[in-house]
């Protein structure tokens, strides 16, 4: 029996923004007013203040990953080398106790960590005098900003301001692991050995892992990679995090597998001199997701607005400088409002706009949250508590049971995801002017004028959902209801009575849906079912994609047994849990 060691490189691409969060900087909470900022959750660091993936954070997707899909394809030719007893193998004990009184082991694989390629940093993405600050502060990363909203109010709510660094997309990553395994099958070694593993399966889940398994889940890694299976870091169901294999390299360049033994003088001498031997590695032939996509066409005729807060800020601060100088010299001080700007791709000055998929996730989210309660409130026998003076978390986790299936909560990741939507800047954008009122002279009221830039004309690419259900707890009556409350607030969002981004109460965010396509719907059971689409009629507009939405929700409505023994309501019985509905009435 010889020891084998395996170096298997991959090259990999963001295909969406990334964040993998590091060490929390606690907020000042001394600070009052505009000197009281957001503190940036910032992005995972090493020693040398570099943004890195850390390879625990790596190892513990890509095993998640691997996880899923075995469990998924029971009766595949992986499965039945990579046994539960392999993975033990394979991927060490996560336990505090070895079971049978085993000694505990090590994972046969290590996940190096992942360095952030220069081109992420802040100094890439601004102009000139940005980047000579990003270089004075050292490497930084852009920012990304949000907010959440009251769900009772429909303001921003209290506290409920967050920022992120993140890695844009389309930035390339080098992804390194390493993985040692045995050449030899159980049972063929000395009789010491072959006592140890003749074993029961569990017992041997403690010893060392044999090379084709190694192989095989390396295969598997690479599989799941070039399926787009794989997501690192946080914010997924904002659609962050996806990574995929670099197609822009030849597809022999997209992974590296070396091979060597290190108890051979050949292969000492092949490490040592950095010239390892490739092997030929061929990947699992993993299926995409199973998910139910949502493709949304759509356009805004007033103009979408998602501001970014930073930007203005500087500038802001950069005017105010300007004034104080001027005052000190003697001289007049011409106010002028410094336009709030939207928000970018990669951060910064340039790039295409963006409609952060969490920005459309929180409108989803609140209308779902408002039809349900509205259906609730009319239910007899059902009491909901008046939440106008909780915080916005507390109203998350008050949520009905469906809005919290479909979109999560802090404690639980939901089924819905939601991409960022992009779109290129108008060339020649306007900056609308506004001021305030005094409400006791009638007047314009002092350094109260501030404008808006706008990009009326903006062709913006489709919205995309993922649906993955999963995630949704139970049977197929409450995944079909969750999809008739969902399917719901598409509904809404396709009559146009559904605002995206901000300044919705000004004009802003219009939304006219053109068409919408729904993929993978076979797990609804209905005929014919996989795929619907429907298009806007030249009379009825986006009311026509919405009466053709209703008509099919209602059929998955007749296909659901009601809960509880619910007389009249089908899907609308699953919006509370049966313990809930005992707690209400």
């Amino acid at each position: 029996m010889s020891t084998i060691r395996y170096e298997l490189t991959i090259r990999l691409r963001t295909q969406s923004p990334l964040h993998s969060g590091g060490m929390d900087v606690v907020a000042d909470p001394t600070r009052d007013g505009v000197d009281r900022e957001a503190v940036a959750t910032r992005f995972t660091r090493d020693a040398h203040e570099r943004p890195i993936l850390t390879g625990r954070s790596v190892k513990g997707a890509v095993r998640t990953a691997c996880t899923r899909y075995l469990e998924k394809n029971p009766a595949s030719d992986v499965t039945r080398i990579l046994t539960k007893a392999a993975q033990g193998r394979l991927w060490g004990d996560s336990g505090k106790q070895s079971p049978n009184g085993t000694p505990l082991r090590a994972s046969a694989l290590t996940f190096r960590p992942v360095e952030i390629p220069e081109d992420a940093l802040m100094g890439s993405q601004l102009g000139e005098s940005a980047k000579a600050q990003a270089r004075r502060a050292g490497p930084g990363l852009p920012r990304r900003v949000g907010i959440a909203l009251n769900r009772y109010w429909g303001a921003v709510g209290d506290g409920a301001l967050f920022v992120h660094e993140f890695v844009p997309r389309d930035n390339a990553l080098t992804l390194v692991i390493t993985a040692e395994g045995i050449d030899e099958p159980p049972g063929r070694g000395s009789n010491t050995e072959r006592g140890a593993y003749e074993a029961s399966e569990k017992k041997y889940a403690s010893g060392p892992a044999p090379a084709a398994e190694v192989r095989q889940l390396l295969e598997l890694i690479v599989g799941l990679f070039k399926a787009g299976l794989v997501s690192f870091g946080g914010r997924q169901g904002a659609g962050w995090g996806r990574v995929t294999l670099d197609e822009e390299r030849p597809e022999h360049e997209r992974w590296r597998l070396c091979e060597y033994r290190p108890g051979t003088r050949g292969g000492l001498r092949a490490l040592l001199a950095g010239s390892l031997p490739s092997t030929e590695l061929v990947p699992v032939d993993c299926d995409p997701s199973e998910h139910t996509r949502v493709t949304i066409s759509w356009k805004s005729p007033t103009g979408i607005l998602v501001a970014d807060p930073g930007l203005s800020k500087k500038e802001k601060a950069d005017l105010k400088e300007e004034r104080e100088a001027t005052l000190a010299e003697g001289k007049g001080s011409a106010t002028k409002p410094v336009p709030t700007v939207p928000l970018r791709d990669a951060g910064g000055e340039d790039g295409p706009l963006v409609l952060p998929g969490s920005s459309v996730r929180g409108a989803l989210r609140s209308r779902a949250s408002r039809i349900a309660r509205t259906v609730l409130a009319g239910a007899p026998g059902q009491r909901l508590d008046n939440w106008s003076d909780e915080g916005v978390h507390e109203q998350l986790a008050a949520d009905p049971t469906l809005v919290r299936d479909l979109f999560g909560t802090t404690e639980r990741r939901g089924a819905v995801t939601v991409f960022d939507t992009q779109a290129g800047p108008s060339p020649c954008p306007r900056t609308a002017t506004h001021n305030a009122g005094d409400r006791w002279t009638g007047g314009v009221a002092e350094g109260a004028l501030y404008s808006e830039e706008v990009h009326d004309d903006a062709e913006w690419d489709e919205i995309v959902l993922e649906l993955d259900p999963g995630r949704l707890p139970g049977d197929q009556n409450p995944r079909r209801a969750a999809w008739c409350l969902l399917g719901l607030v598409l509904a809404e969002l396709s009559t146009g009575t559904l605002p995206l981004g901000s300044r919705g109460t000004r004009g802003l965010g219009q939304v006219e849906v053109t068409g919408i396509t729904i993929e993978g719907l076979d797990w609804l059971g209905l005929p014919g079912s996989g795929t619907l689409t429907f298009q806007a009629d030249s009379g009825q507009g986006g009311c026509g994609i919405a009466d053709a939405l209703l008509k099919h929700l209602q059929k998955v409505n007749e296909m659901i047994t009601p809960n509880d023994d619910a007389d009249d309501a089908r899907w609308s019985s699953y919006l509370i849990e049966a313990e809930e509905k005992n707690h209400a009435r």
